[in-house]
C-alpha cells in the first residue's frame, strides 16, 4: 500500500521557507546596515532540523524489509540508492554549476567566494571542504545539508545490503562517525560530521517505526505535538550551552509527529493540493532561493524599494514562484528523463513523501 502524507509535504514547504526567511533577513541586513554575514534570523535555520527528521522518517517508512538472499538485498540497496541519487544530485549539480559559472563571469557579485577545480569537485561529490570564507561549505553554500543527507543515504544503503537492524545500525554508524570527528578534528570531513544534528535522522527513523506500528492517534494529540514543537522551536530562548539536538531536534521531531497525527484533518482542507504542490517544489525552492534572494534585494534597492515590510513579501513571493517554475521546468523533467535512462523500464515518478507500508 502506498500512502501520500500531505501534512509532511506542507511541513517540507514550511521548512524551506524558514531557511529562505533567515537568508532574506540576512541579505536585507547586509544591504541596509552593512552588517556581516552573521546577521540573520537564527531560528530560521531550524528548517534544516525539520528536513533531517522528515528525511529519516521517509527513508525508514518507504523502504521494505531486506530480502533473505544476498542478490535481492543488493538489488534493493542499489534501487534505494539510485532513487536517492536521482532525487538529490541532478538539480544540485545544476545549481552548483550555475553558481560556479556566475563566479567566473561575475566575480564581483560574490567577493567572498571563489572557484577552483578542486573545490568544485568536492562540492559536486559531497565531500566537506573548507571554503575561502573559512567555513566548511560547498560552492553552493546551502548544499552543506546535502552532505549530511548523502552520509545518511550511504549508511542506510549498507544496512539494507547487509540486512542489519536499520535503526540500530544507523545509530551506531552515525555515532561512530560523530565520535571520530570529535577525535580527529584536523580531518575536515570528519570534523564537519561531528555535529549532533546528524542524529536527527535517527529521530525520524524512530518516528517511522513507531507511527507505522502504533494505533492511530486523535487529531487532538497532533495539535498538542505540533504546538509543543513550535513552542520549543520559536518561543523558548535556548542558551548556547544546550545542544541543538535537544532543542530544535526534539522540536522538529514533535512537529513531524504532530503533522502525521493531523493527517486525516490535513488532507481534507481546501488548500491541501496547492500546499502539497509547494511541498513537492520545496527542494527547488531551497536550492534556487540562494540566487533569487540576493538578486531580488539588489534589484528592488535599485528601484528604490527599501521598506522591509514591502521588500520582504515581494521577494518571498518571487522565491516561491521561481522555485515552482524550477520544479516544473527543470527538476521534474530532468528527473523523468534520467529515470528513463537509469531504470530498465519506465518507472513511476518516485516522490519522497510516498510511504510503502511493509506487511
Amino acid at each position: 500500500m502506498t500512502q501520500r502524507f500531505v501534512g509532511l509535504q506542507i511541513l517540507r514547504f514550511v521548512a524551506a521557507m524558514l531557511v529562505v526567511v533567515a537568508h532574506l533577513m540576512q541579505s536585507i541586513s547586509i544591504k541596509t546596515t552593512g552588517g556581516g554575514m552573521e546577521q540573520f534570523w537564527g531560528k530560521g535555520n531550524a528548517g534544516v532540523d525539520i528536513f533531517f527528521v522528515i528525511s529519516g522518517f521517509v527513508m525508514a517508512a518507504s523502504t521494505g524489509p531486506s530480502p533473505s538472499d544476498i542478490r535481492g538485498r543488493l538489488q534493493l540497496a542499489w534501487l534505494f540508492l539510485k532513487r536517492r541519487i536521482l532525487r538529490i544530485v541532478p538539480l544540485y549539480w545544476f545549481y552548483t554549476l550555475l553558481k560556479a559559472a556566475l563566479l567566473v563571469v561575475l566575480p564581483h557579485l560574490a567577493p567572498q567566494s571563489s572557484i577552483d577545480a578542486s573545490r568544485l569537485a568536492t562540492s559536486l561529490f559531497f565531500v566537506p571542504a573548507m571554503s575561502p570564507r573559512g567555513l566548511i561549505e560547498p560552492t553552493l553554500p546551502v548544499g552543506w545539508t546535502l552532505n549530511f543527507e548523502m552520509l545518511f543515504y550511504a549508511v542506510f544503503t549498507i544496512a539494507i545490503a547487509l540486512a542489519l537492524p536499520r535503526l540500530r545500525f544507523c545509530l551506531l554508524a552515525l555515532l561512530t562517525v560523530f565520535l571520530a570527528g570529535r577525535y580527529f578534528q584536523d580531518a575536515v570531513p570528519l570534523a564537519f560530521y561531528a555535529q549532533s544534528m546528524v542524529f536527527e535522522f535517527i529521530f525520524g527513523m524512530g518516528i517511522a517505526y513507531y507511527f507505522l506500528r502504533s494505533k492511530k492517534m486523535s487529531s487532538g494529540w497532533g495539535v498538542i505535538a505540533l504546538g509543543i514543537g513550535a513552542l520549543l522551536m520559536f518561543v523558548v530562548d535556548w542558551t548556547a550551552r544546550i545542544d541543538q539536538l535537544f532543542t530544535w531536534g526534539i522540536a522538529a521531531a514533535c512537529m513531524v509527529l504532530g503533522v502525521l497525527w493531523l493527517e486525516p484533518w490535513t488532507e481534507r482542507i481546501r488548500l491541501a493540493a496547492p500546499l502539497s504542490f509547494l511541498g513537492d517544489a520545496s527542494y527547488s525552492i531551497y536550492l534556487s532561493h540562494t540566487f533569487v534572494v540576493p538578486a531580488g534585494v539588489m534589484a528592488l534597492y535599485k528601484l528604490g524599494v527599501r521598506d522591509s515590510s514591502v521588500l520582504a513579501p515581494l521577494i518571498l513571493l518571487a522565491v516561491i514562484v521561481a522555485g515552482s517554475l524550477s520544479y516544473i521546468w527543470i527538476e521534474r523533467p530532468m528527473t523523468k528523463f534520467l529515470k528513463r535512462i537509469f531504470f530498465k523500464v519506465p518507472a513511476q515518478t518516485f516522490k519522497p513523501q510516498e510511504i510503502h507500508h511493509a506487511k
